[in-house]
């Protein structure tokens, strides 16, 4: 009877040991649909313990036998999962609908909360907003769309080109550094590398609040974007496709004088033709010119009489050795730029089931610039897949 009750209480002590030991606990955050749940939080309750979810939704945290992990976040009901013998859970969270359907990232690593849960300076802008009228690229295209930034656009006549931002304040904390570019996480070095087909919505942290995220590369501001994912329970294959045209027309120009010639003299000069001089200025002779040598502007009155024109002084010009009529020419220097097209096009398949997310996307711009043989040709590919793993309680 004594072996049998020293044998019961060693096999009582092991189990208390084994109940109270602290080891990683693996886990995967998902919805009802078994979709991860990327940036959720994982605390253990009663305690200041906790971690988020990467962007797979897996996350690890020291934790025993018995604790309780409370997973919470926005759009999330508050959920408690009890750890039991296994080293890697897997833990339902039921999704709500956020009032007004607003949502803010508001971490490099993904983490979304409810517009009205956040205290930092934050603006959203949805991909409907952002594509209210096509751009090229993510600059121009947040121009009006969020109060205290400035973007300064380049000329259309140089192509490519993304311009730059500037938030409020920036010239304050963080002495002018600029824009911090994040896309999922990751960021990024240069914005054009990004389709604005591909983006669900977009962020904009000024100063301060991107600081405190970022740490000092952030003290400029952040836009950080949230690209586009297949959408759970759609029927078949998802296609989408957006085709884009865009024309540009030279708009303003200097206010050019057209009331005098070229030169620095007021009358025209005569010409007269000496030996020696080419055959074909024997027909120009005693006609007039204006003075060359001075690159002014500031010449004759142009009032359409008779001049030699600079071709006239060439042979083989098909003009040489003609005179023309002293006139303004108002539109020269808008005649020389083209009509800019642009062609922006993008498509993108998509697909979800309960094991497996992707998106593939592809996009290109053609573009004809406004200056005579310029163009600008950018081709995108986007790539998103997501393994949803199977984690047995």
């Amino acid at each position: 009877m004594r072996k049998f009750a020293s044998l019961f209480t060693m096999l009582m002590l092991f189990t208390a040991l084994a109940f109270g030991q602290t080891r990683t606990i693996t886990g995967t955050v998902v919805d009802e649909n078994g979709v991860t749940i990327p940036g959720a939080s994982v605390q253990l309750k009663g305690a200041r313990t906790g971690v988020a979810a990467d962007n797979t939704g897996t996350f690890r945290l020291q934790a025993k036998t018995g604790d309780v992990l409370v997973v919470s976040g926005a759009g999330l009901e508050i959920t408690e999962f009890t750890v039991g013998a296994d080293n890697t859970v897997r833990i339902q969270a039921k999704r709500v609908v956020v009032a007004g359907g607003e949502v803010v990232v508001t971490s490099g690593y993904g983490i979304r909360k409810s517009l009205r849960n956040i205290s930092t300076n934050a603006q959203v802008v949805t991909a409907e907003q952002l594509n209210t009228i096509r751009q090229t690229n993510l600059n121009n295209a947040l121009a009006g769309k969020v109060s205290g930034i400035q973007v300064r656009s380049q000329s259309s006549a140089k192509l490519g080109s993304t311009g730059s931002i500037r938030l409020r304040g920036e010239s304050g904390f963080g002495g002018g550094q600029g824009i911090l570019y994040v896309v999922d996480g990751t960021i990024l070095p240069n914005p054009n590398d990004i389709n604005l087909d591909d983006i669900e919505d977009v962020t904009v942290l000024q100063g301060p609040a991107a600081a405190a995220i970022f740490g000092p590369q952030g003290a400029g501001g952040a836009i950080v974007m949230t690209l586009k994912k297949a959408k759970k329970g759609q029927k078949g294959i998802g296609v989408d496709v957006n085709l884009g045209v865009q024309n540009d027309k030279v708009y303003i120009l200097p206010n050019y004088q057209n009331s005098y010639a070229g030169g620095g003299v007021g009358d025209l000069m005569k010409y007269t033709w000496q030996p020696g001089q080419p055959e074909s200025w024997k027909r120009l002779d005693g006609k007039y010119y204006h003075d060359y040598s001075d690159d002014a502007s500031w010449g004759p009155r142009m009032v359409g009489q008779e001049y030699i024109p600079w071709y006239s002084w060439y042979d083989g010009h098909k003009y040489s050795g003609t005179t023309a009529k002293l006139l303004p020419q108002p539109n020269n220097a808008r005649d020389f730029y083209n009509t800019g097209v642009m062609l922006n096009n993008s498509v993108s398949v998509s697909k979800a089931t309960d094991n497996t997310n992707i998106r593939m996307s592809f996009g290109n711009i053609d573009q004809k610039g406004l200056i005579p043989q310029s163009s600008f040709k950018e081709e995108y590919f986007h790539n998103t897949w997501q393994q949803l793993r199977s984690l047995q309680n």
